[in-house]
């Protein structure tokens, strides 16, 4: 129940960003998608995977646009110099899965020249040369596109941004993982708390949908630009578990909550039944020189599964805002915060 009309209105905006989760519209394939019949990797009818293993990160690159002419991080290296850097530390942590922030152009095409076919990027060139700024990454010998969205979120100011959420598909025990990549404001150009509210109201809708409508694993990952405050509302409005742990009693209140020490702006949440090890905030000479961030660098596992039960596209939303269902193969810890956002039903 809302007690009052600001919280009505709030939610409001909250509800109408979320129709900007245009799931499963424009749903790419990419050649080498596995499903039956299509291959030897392509799990039959019946038959059980082993377990799904790979290295997932999140990485801020450090925007091109810092180091330029005019930008505000005098004496370092440009843009494309530092990004082969950081390919060069990608590939030695022999990472499969990465959500990228502050990925601009002159840093995708040294991407494109040093990765080659060897991975892929969503969105790619697909909305313009600033539209790759929050990017998702896979190993293509690993992980096969099974289709494309976006989701809503507001940036500086509250300025709208898309940024991106995939569908991918391991190319030999056929699952299939959600993985996104998001950067909430930080307060650089003025209070941001508020939008970073909204941000995260949203991307907690986002996996709640999801986890009720397929029951697939979804992975978050991104700059958060906080950290108690992200961990908790995320461990408590959903089912999702931290990449470095940390615990959530679902009391609310002081000693509640509390991630891991130390603590980053930086995340890789994921579904609970994946198991994470090795967890990792690479600071190493490169990084260092290449971004003011870590790379955040974990190992994940899946259980095996029956893949022909995971669903291939992403539910269309309509424009009738309800109440996300709760999952229910997973219980999820009691909110100890504000009501969840309104999100869209799915089509009928």
């Amino acid at each position: 129940m809302l007690s009052d009309a600001r919280s009505r209105q709030r939610l409001t905006v909250v509800a109408a960003l979320l129709l900007g989760m245009v799931l499963g519209a424009g749903a790419l394939r990419l050649s080498g998608v596995g499903g039956p019949g299509d291959g030897d990797s392509a799990q039959l009818a019946g038959e059980t995977s082993g377990p799904t293993q790979w290295t997932i990160s999140s990485l801020n690159a450090l925007g091109a646009d810092h180091t330029a002419s005019g930008g505000n991080k005098h004496g370092w290296a440009p843009g494309a110099e530092r990004m082969k850097w950081l390919t060069e530390v990608i590939n030695a942590e022999s990472v499969d899965v990465i959500g990228l922030q502050e990925f601009q152009y002159p840093q995708y095409q040294v991407w494109e020249q040093q990765m080659g076919t060897s991975w892929d990027t969503y969105p790619g060139m697909l909305w313009g040369k600033k539209g790759m700024r929050n990017s998702v990454a896979w190993r293509t010998d690993q992980w096969s596109l099974v289709s494309s969205s976006w989701v809503k979120i507001p940036y500086f100011h509250g300025t709208v941004l898309r940024m991106p959420l995939v569908l991918l598909q391991h190319v030999t025990t056929g699952q299939q993982i959600y993985v996104s990549s998001f950067h909430n404001p930080a307060d650089v150009r003025g209070p941001a708390a508020k939008w970073r509210k909204q941000a995260t109201d949203i991307e907690i809708a986002m996996v709640n949908r999801l986890r009720s409508e397929t029951g697939l694993p979804v992975y978050v990952t991104g700059d958060m630009n906080d950290r108690d405050i992200y961990f908790c509302r995320m461990t408590a409005g959903t089912d999702m578990v931290a990449a470095n742990g940390g615990f959530n009693n679902g009391t609310g209140g002081l000693g509640g909550c509390g991630p891991t020490r130390p603590t980053y702006i930086d995340w890789i949440f994921g579904s609970p039944e994946t198991t994470f090890s090795g967890y990792a905030a690479n600071r190493g000479p490169k990084i260092r020189k290449s971004t003011d961030h870590p790379m955040i660098v974990a190992q994940a596992e899946l259980p095996p599964v029956v893949t022909p039960d995971c669903p291939t596209t992403t539910p269309t939303p309509t424009t009738t805002p309800t109440t996300s269902p709760t999952p229910t193969a997973t219980p999820r810890p009691t909110p100890t915060g504000p009501p969840p956002p309104n999100v869209p039903s799915p089509s009928p």
